[in-house]
């Protein structure tokens, strides 16, 4: 089957481990590592177009293998409804359907199309998943490819929430057509906040997927996760190192995901305000305790750059920290307000 998103997220996080434990035990994927009650139990696998890497603490009856199952069927549950590379998916259906009449959805996604279309709504469209159409034109999902005047201003009439015809109290979809949802946009976030509202377990856990964290509770013996965020441009040289015992951690970065066609530096993550590729070229991490809100928040602050990103993060008391290489390859951190004083990390102005 194809991913959910043809390129797996840059994994801009590179170290995410129990304070107490000097790593952490890694299954082959599909496999799951046994242990005993007091070490941490993890399993990975492919989904959503990424690896992702689920880790646990058995409770007295050794269920921590039954936990990881269910939370990567959550995360599996999800990709199926959402992915856009599936015929017989909710979106796929929906984009199907583009043109023609409104199209009824099932409560879940529902909620999550209010919610997503109240982020664009509150990030004044610097986050908007409505922009399949400029994707497309940019080639995004393959080799990258620079667009004609002529064809960008195709694909901008094509792209934008405008063109959804969500109706939320009927809870109804009417896509125009030749508009698309670029469900990567919020599908990790999604399905991490589905495995929340549904592991009810006192148990501590945490899920890398594709580079956004969630985390619930702590360790035992410690006083949460130890999350270590990458260098913008070197993935294997931690730069910050945060503690959580919950919510979620989503980055954007550019780097690896970056084309350059014909000298022309095509960056994965599109300003939906203009069509074109945002210009910034550094990373930039988010904390919420929803994960979807992380993830779209992420993108968002992103595309803003790191002068209206930060002013917008402290308006919204957002948790985000900049990080971007000046000249001579110095590292500048930039944190917000609500950064400092959730993690402590004020970095450089």
């Amino acid at each position: 089957m194809a991913p959910f998103d043809s390129q797996p997220a840059l994994g801009v996080l590179v170290s995410v481990r129990p304070l107490s434990c000097a790593l952490l035990l890694v299954a082959a994927a599909g496999g799951m590592v046994r242990s005993q009650s007091t070490d941490p139990q993890s399993r990975e696998a492919f989904v959503m177009g990424t690896r992702v890497v689920l880790t646990t603490y058995p409770d007295a009856g050794g269920r921590g293998g039954e936990r990881l199952e269910q939370m990567l069927q959550i995360i599996e549950r999800t990709d199926g409804e959402l992915s856009t590379w599936r015929e017989d998916s909710e979106i796929s259906l929906l984009h199907a359907a583009a043109g023609g009449n409104s199209e009824p959805l099932s409560p879940d996604t529902c909620r999550l199309l209010s919610d997503t279309g109240q982020l664009v709504t509150e990030t004044y469209g610097a986050f908007d998943p409505a922009i399949g159409a400029l994707v497309a034109v940019w080639n995004l999902h393959g080799r990258g490819s620079v667009p004609s005047g002529n064809q960008l201003a195709a694909a901008r009439a094509q792209s934008g929430w405008r063109h959804l015809g969500f109706d939320r109290d009927r809870c109804t979809l009417g896509l125009q057509a030749g508009v698309s949802l670029d469900v990567g946009a919020f599908g990790k976030g999604e399905a991490l906040d589905r495995v929340r509202a549904e592991v009810r377990d006192a148990e501590p856990w945490m899920i890398n997927l594709g580079g956004q964290i969630a985390a619930s509770g702590a360790p035992p013996g410690t006083d949460g996760w130890e999350v270590t965020i990458a260098h913008p441009l070197v993935r294997n040289r931690p730069t910050v190192s945060l503690r959580m015992v919950g919510g979620s951690l989503s980055t954007s970065a550019g780097s690896e995901k970056d084309r350059l066609v014909g000298g022309t530096r095509i960056g994965h993550v599109l300003d939906p305000r203009t069509g074109d590729p945002a210009p910034f070229e550094g990373a930039v991490s988010v904390w919420s305790e929803r994960a979807l809100v992380a993830d779209a928040l992420s993108t968002a602050l992103y595309v803003m750059g790191p002068d209206e990103g930060l002013r917008w993060a402290d308006v919204h008391d957002v948790a985000a920290i900049f990080l971007h290489v000046g000249e001579e390859d110095e590292l500048h951190r930039r944190s917000s307000r609500e950064f400092v004083r959730r993690f402590g990390e004020r970095g450089d102005e």
